[in-house]
């Protein structure tokens, strides 16, 4: 009813403005001014481009940005794998200390280390949040302690406070020295 009555005033005014710079206007019905009216109002739309972080996934989706070095002497080097996440309700990494969020495979064994994340966002909030999370591994062996050299591929895995699991990143071949 009061959708009703701002429209008909809409029109009235529309009318009035129409007639009284274009007499010609005059005789055009109703129906035709309402779908112009429904044709500029439909296309009004949110501009989305200026929202923060874009609604994303519950499940955390991350991505590969960088593992550093290539090249590492067993037992002696760390590699540090930096991955990029994004999380739709924020809810990685867990205030408990044996509560494991990050694991990584060497694909030579297979051998997972667990690793704990806290937690990236403040606990009991629904957030998206996106960043980058740097993760070191410390001291690779090598399988054969003849070898020359091995060539490492490890796959990289979080799970969310909902027991969400990503989906599982692999690196690239990493060089393993004696």
């Amino acid at each position: 009813m009061f959708l009703k009555m701002k429209i008909e005033k809409i029109i009235y005014l529309l009318k009035k403005i129409l007639c009284a710079s274009a007499p010609e206007f005059i005789p055009m019905k109703s129906g035709r001014l309402l779908f112009i009216l429904l044709l500029i109002f439909s296309s009004c739309k949110k501009d989305k481009s200026n929202d923060p972080i874009p609604k994303a996934s519950t499940t955390p989706v991350i991505e590969l940005v960088s593992v550093t070095p290539t090249t590492v002497h067993a037992l002696q080097d760390s590699i540090v794998f930096t991955i990029s996440y994004t999380d739709g309700d924020g809810d990685l990494g867990f205030s408990d200390a044996d509560s494991m969020s990050v694991f990584i495979t060497d694909k030579r064994f297979p051998l997972t280390i667990a690793f704990h994340l806290q937690p990236l966002s403040p606990l009991n909030t629904t957030i998206s949040i996106k960043g980058n999370l740097p993760v070191v591994l410390n001291n690779t062996i090598l399988q054969n302690n003849s070898s020359t050299s091995e060539s490492a591929v490890f796959e990289i895995q979080i799970r969310d406070r909902a027991n969400h699991y990503s989906t599982i990143l692999t690196t690239p071949p990493i060089t393993v020295l004696p």
